[in-house]
């Protein structure tokens, strides 16, 4: 592979990262650690134990921070922690940071940091893997292959001052599982909502009795009627795939996401009404409004939309797994949610959203 994996020449933040079809090419890769006036370099593995020969679709994402990521809080952004490793180094103003060799690329990566202050620094990485909700549970033999197929695995490498440890100023989890889920939706897509709200409000609109949601929202103004409300958002009908829907437990937490480290745009926005009570939302598939209301009584995964106000922002970003060893492109879409004061004077919902042609 002779194009170079990260080409965004705006890039400024302290995030980079790419992603690979195969987490075996980096088994092998270390960090290399290198100033202009010394002859020797520092190499450090990433994966000592050898666990990424497993092979998944694989992100990896390198940060430099005032103190490190909680190891909670990267269980929920990035999956269940199976590797860890921490490295102390000593930096200059000039020093480098390379990953090589990645098998089946050519060019080494050179991390965008900069900007060191001499002295002690702590690099650690971690290997997550995050698989889908709908596969959590028990599996039958031939379902492992495709779960295999569906998860995706973080290298995330964090550079940090030394001495933030020894301040003990590691912050304290502030991610749950209601700030992060990861899951399974099929072509009809999903919708976000206030569950108990909702109910209430379609048995007013339409009466009690079951009924065909999706036949009802093309017949009339019954989905207009909720979005108009903020009892529900949708991205309604989506490439069928694994999707991540981030809400950050704060403003502070949110800045910490990797999903746009190339400084990249969202592929599509969506803009909506949420209701000034709502705090949380549950994320129903769009097949199952096909049975309303016996979906209501169903345990779905739920999102915490923190804030005030009546504005819910949906950015859908797509990193791109890039092919090695003769896999396929894979996309690895995350939807982020933002609450922010005010209220919208426009709805716009995600509608035929394709991240896979």
């Amino acid at each position: 592979m002779n194009t170079p994996l990260h080409t965004n020449p705006d890039h400024v933040h302290s995030h980079f990262g790419f992603a690979l079809a195969d987490s075996t090419v980096l088994a092998e890769t270390k960090v290399i650690i290198s100033n202009p006036e010394d002859t020797q370099v520092v190499q450090l593995d990433i994966d000592p134990e050898r666990r990424l020969k497993d092979g998944r679709k694989v992100s990896v994402v390198a940060q430099q921070m005032n103190a490190p990521l909680h190891r909670k809080n990267a269980t929920i952004l990035y999956g269940e922690e199976f590797g860890f490793v921490q490295y102390t180094v000593n930096l200059r103003p000039e020093s480098t940071f390379t990953l090589a060799p990645i098998e089946g690329i050519d060019q080494s990566i050179q991390l965008h940091w900069a900007n060191f202050a001499e002295g002690e620094y702590e690099l650690r990485i971690s290997l997550h893997i995050k698989t889908p909700r709908i596969a959590e549970g028990p599996l039958e033999p031939e379902q492992h292959a495709m779960v295999k197929y569906a998860q995706v695995v973080t290298v995330a490498i964090c550079l940090f001052p030394a001495d933030a440890v020894q301040r003990n100023t590691e912050p304290e989890a502030v991610w749950t599982r209601e700030n992060h889920v990861f899951d399974s939706y099929g072509s009809g897509g999903f919708i976000l909502a206030d569950l108990p709200r909702m109910a209430k409000r379609v048995e007013a609109l339409i009466g009690p009795g079951n009924h065909n949601l999706i036949e009802r929202f093309g017949e009339g103004d019954l989905s207009d009627t909720l979005l108009d409300e903020g009892l529900m958002a949708m991205a309604w009908g989506l490439s069928p795939w694994c999707y991540s829907i981030y809400s950050a437990p704060d403003e502070t937490s949110g800045l910490k996401l990797s999903v746009d480290k190339l400084g990249d745009k969202p592929l599509t926005t969506g803009l909506y009404r949420v209701n000034a009570e709502s705090k949380q939302l549950s994320i129903l598939p769009v097949n199952e409004l096909a049975n309303w209301p016996a979906c209501t009584e169903k345990e779905w995964p739920v999102i915490n939309v923190v804030g005030e106000g009546e504005t819910l922002r949906m950015d859908l970003y797509v990193q791109i797994c890039e092919s090695v060893n003769g896999l396929h492109e894979n996309p690895l879409p995350s939807f982020v949610l933002t609450r922010s004061e005010g209220r919208p004077e426009a709805i716009i919902p995600l509608i035929d959203v394709v991240v896979v042609d």
